[in-house]
């Protein structure tokens, strides 16, 4: 017989490389490729050409089931089917199945993924690094060149030109920082230091692009990243003059770099002087209050079980129309919040409770990578619904599988 056991598992190996290559270029470039990369990790997770289900994932199954990291992400997917009672706008809750179907079944089949050790992800972590430091490097050229009038455009509210979504783009700027943190720990490709000067490199530039929720992510996550590590060294001075001296570079920053500068300057007027009412921009701060508010109101008005997930769109639109009429209704730009409104208290203490076993179950805070991966993807949810969109959900899902510490027999993150 020509295909063998061996040939299957060492397609299926080099293929889940080149999907996860895939994912990561998708998340920022085509959301067709990133369907396609998504689809095909599934597949090679739990289907064989010669057993039917991958064995892998038969003998790993139980400790799937089992685990704190599973239920964590699973359980923000039931929630959404807990809510099929209350729905009335069926078009919308089936786009919210569609739309956050990772949760479930990317922590489903991981198990049946080859088993990976530090070097495998070291390439991933690496391919990662490089391809956005790439990409931020042509974006800051772009900035460099059309300095005046992109300085205009943030100005004006408007953003820096980024590969499609700036949010997105800004929020794996910070995981990648990151990711570069722990290629160096790793002395992944025997690089040594440049991954210092990647991390730093993608940090400062961070500051060019000044995308607030992705400053906010990169910030906290640095801020968790020092404390973490002066704690696992036992270095109390260590965290005391880190923190201190991150908390001077805003100030830095503001007086060398003018896009962030500008976009400060931008804030200051938009909380302090703007009227709400006059509000038409898609990522305006006031905006984004108006929508919170809205978000708390309907889960005051629906305190326990919410208005229902699949009824949020809708409820959201005709609330809207009643106090800034013409304006495009938004969601809530918080994910609790989103949770609160949708869900009631109910759904709220489960969200929380999912992101509790996420970022601390079975001791994964102990991981300094792992924790400010989680404290990127915790604020951004504070300020963003990323758990609403299907690249926000793929971001969410992918990254915490790539720095997960507790993958069977491996810790991704400790030096060696």
């Amino acid at each position: 017989m020509w295909l063998t056991r061996q040939k299957v598992e060492i397609a299926r190996y080099y293929l889940t490389l080149l999907m996860w290559a895939g994912a990561i270029f998708g998340l920022v470039i085509s959301p067709p490729v990133l369907s396609i990369a998504l689809i095909s990790l599934v597949v090679l997770g739990l289907l064989d050409p010669l057993k039917g289900l991958n064995p892998r994932w038969l003998k790993n199954a139980r400790a799937t089931f089992s685990s704190s990291f599973f239920w964590g992400m699973a359980g923000l997917y039931v929630l959404l089917l807990l809510g099929i009672w209350q729905t009335e706008d069926w078009s919308y809750y089936a786009e919210r199945i569609r739309v956050k179907v990772p949760l479930l079944s990317l922590p489903f089949v991981w198990a049946g993924l080859p088993d990976f050790g530090k070097k495998e992800f070291g390439w991933i972590r690496a391919g990662a690094v490089l391809f956005f430091a790439l990409l931020m490097l042509l974006v800051l050229g772009n900035y460099l060149f059309n300095f005046s009038e992109i300085n205009d455009m943030i100005r004006r509210g408007q953003a820096m030109p980024v590969p499609r979504n700036h949010i997105r783009f800004s929020l794996m700027v910070a995981a990648t920082t990151l990711l570069a943190v722990a290629n160096f720990r790793q002395r992944t490709l025997g690089w040594g230091r440049a991954w210092l000067f990647l991390a730093a490199f993608l940090f400062i530039g961070q500051h060019f692009l000044a995308v607030r929720s992705g400053l906010a992510g990169a910030y906290g996550a640095i801020a968790v990243l020092i404390a973490g590590l002066a704690l696992e060294r036992g270095r109390w001075q260590w965290m005391v003059f880190g923190l201190a001296g991150l908390c001077l570079l805003p100030v830095l920053a503001y007086l060398a770099v003018p896009s962030f500068r500008t976009k400060m300057n931008y804030v200051r007027y938009e909380l302090l002087h703007r009227n709400p009412a006059e509000d038409t921009g898609e990522y305006s701060d006031t905006g984004r209050l108006t929508s919170i508010r809205i978000g708390l109101d309907i889960w005051r008005d629906h305190p326990v079980v919410g208005i229902g997930p699949g009824n949020l769109l809708a409820e959201t639109d005709a609330r809207y129309a009643e106090i800034l009429p013409g304006v495009k209704g938004k969601r809530p730009h918080n994910q609790f919040v989103s949770a609160l409104a949708g869900s009631g208290t109910v759904g709220g203490l489960i969200t929380l409770g999912c992101f509790l076993l996420l970022g601390f179950g079975n001791q994964r805070w102990r991981d300094p990578i792992y924790l400010a991966t989680f404290t990127v993807l915790f604020l951004s949810c504070m300020v963003e619904n990323t758990l609403e969109t299907s690249a926000g959900v793929s971001m969410f899902c992918l990254l915490l599988l790539l720095t997960r510490p507790d993958h069977p027999s491996l810790n991704l993150s400790a030096p060696e």
